[in-house]
């Protein structure tokens, strides 16, 4: 063979190897454009006034598919019956101390001043979970198929005049087998462990599954699971609490609990081995400790069946806010929100930011202020975006 019919060759082969090369990029190129990446929502533009109630729209990109856009549950103790929005609620046996709306008592304040009642029940007078011994209120629901999601968020508060003794045994959420709470052994919770002994002890964030050992245990691993200090609910301080869970009997199922904006239980594993598909969602739970002086109060509970939301946060980055205060959507697309403004701690004047979770979990980086109480902001003036 000639050195320029060799040459001819060797050309011929690179010319190939390149087309070849190419061939494949445009390919990938092509899947790529018709398959993007999911991108993180982004707010564009915010139309109406920040007032409390009022209405608001948001647009932008990303913000994903809720196929119900309202909540599940939004109460901020405005009826006349708890019952005509949850399940159940215990105790129930006594009216004087069943959990119900009330207006406040026992010198115990509202967490802000855009409510007028709260939720709240004593461990008294009687023995038995719906006469006493428990303080809890709940959501019964059923799953289609796994994953099944849940975000809820809520303040909390224990009395001032907490009386402690017994094991006082408190907890904050349960999930377990329909049609109740705490249906042992299929169930788990969360609670405190180390629990309060005093109104300045400092108690620890703890989940626990009743169904360890059994086939089917829910929480991969031991029966214990720790995380860090919580805030002391008999402290005489509202918290805020926030809870987001992935319900599967595969290892990517997840637990998360954020207490005033700080991650405090940060769960990944199995979250649910129970038979069947129905199932209970409970917020709060045992005490046991019965006195007339041991009332709980919750206000402004939100749950919803999907980690899809839209907050108002007091930071620009939502990782380091301390309020965080849930707003109600009442209608949602990929492009556009619109939501009940829930102002909740904000107060008039004051700054905020608005975020958009999507039913992954993804969030805007950055929140898109806004000022409380004046209209929506003009987008010419947000550098930033």
């Amino acid at each position: 063979m000639s050195v320029d019919t060799k040459h001819h060759i060797e050309t011929w082969i690179t010319l190939v190897i390149e087309a070849i090369r190419w061939a494949s990029m445009a390919a990938f190129l092509l899947l790529f454009l018709a398959n993007p990446a999911t991108a993180a929502p982004a707010i564009k533009q915010a139309s109406g006034t920040f007032n409390h109630k009022g209405t608001v729209t948001i647009t932008g990109s990303g913000f994903g598919v809720k196929a119900q856009a309202a909540p599940v549950v939004w109460d901020d103790a405005s009826g006349s019956n708890i019952l005509n929005r949850w399940d159940g609620a215990w105790p129930d046996q006594s009216p004087s101390t069943n959990t119900a709306y009330r207006t406040p008592q026992r010198g115990i304040a509202l967490p802000h001043n855009r409510i007028a009642s709260y939720i709240a029940g004593a461990h008294y007078p009687g023995t038995g979970a719906d006469a006493g011994y428990n303080v809890i209120f709940w959501k019964n629901r059923s799953f289609a198929s796994y994953p099944a999601y849940t975000y809820a968020s809520w303040y909390q508060r224990f009395d001032n005049a907490w009386t402690f003794g017994g094991d006082d045994n408190t907890k904050t959420f349960a999930f377990s087998v329909c049609c109740g709470p705490y249906e042992m052994p299929k169930n788990w919770y969360m609670e405190y462990n180390a629990r309060p002994t005093s109104t300045t002890s400092i108690p620890s964030w703890h989940m626990y599954d009743d169904g360890a050992g059994q086939s089917y245990q829910s929480l991969d691993g031991n029966k214990s699971w720790w995380y860090g200090s919580a805030v002391n609910p008999m402290g005489g301080q509202w918290a805020k609490i926030e809870v987001e869970i992935k319900y599967t009997n595969q290892s990517d199922g997840y637990i998360t609990l954020w207490e005033n904006g700080v991650r405090k239980i940060d769960y990944v594993g199995t979250t649910d081995r129970y038979p069947g598909m129905e199932r209970t969602e409970g917020i709060g739970g045992y005490a046991r400790n019965r006195n007339s002086t041991n009332w709980r109060y919750y206000a402004d509970v939100y749950l919803d069946y999907t980690p899809a939301r839209v907050v108002l946060a007091n930071n620009a980055s939502l990782s380091s806010a301390t309020i965080i205060e849930t707003q109600i959507p009442t209608s949602w697309n990929d492009n556009s929100v619109n939501f009940t403004v829930n102002l909740g701690k904000f107060t008039t004047g004051q700054t905020a930011y608005l975020f958009v979770v999507d039913s992954s979990g993804i969030r805007n980086a950055t929140g898109f202020p806004i000022t409380v109480g004046a209209p929506a902001p003009n987008p010419s003036n947000l550098h930033f975006l």
